[in-house]
């Protein structure tokens, strides 16, 4: 009768050895994945802001001013009468 007592409470120990070592381990691995998350996040946060910049320095070099700039720095100037011919849609 003794011994039982004796093997059951080790095994309840042991069971619980067992069970606290797994909730550490998944603890562990709760924060790897949080910091794997956080790493994630914060790429794709400066990825959006490096796409913002380059949406503002698209439009800025397609805006009208700097159009007119570059085509006086290469001499462009606008047709004059009889340089556009329109041709028919058919």
């Amino acid at each position: 009768m003794m011994k039982r007592r004796l093997l059951a409470g080790l095994g309840l120990g042991v069971s619980a050895l067992v069970l606290g070592i797994c909730l550490v381990w998944i603890n562990l691995e709760l924060v790897d994945l949080s910091y794997s998350i956080k790493e994630v996040h914060d790429v794709l946060e400066s990825e959006q802001e490096l796409k913002a910049k380059l949406e503002v320095e698209h439009m800025n070099l397609l805006s009208l001013y700097q159009l007119q700039k570059k085509a006086s720095q290469m001499d462009l100037h606008p047709p004059q009468a009889g340089q556009v011919r329109i041709m028919d849609q058919r």
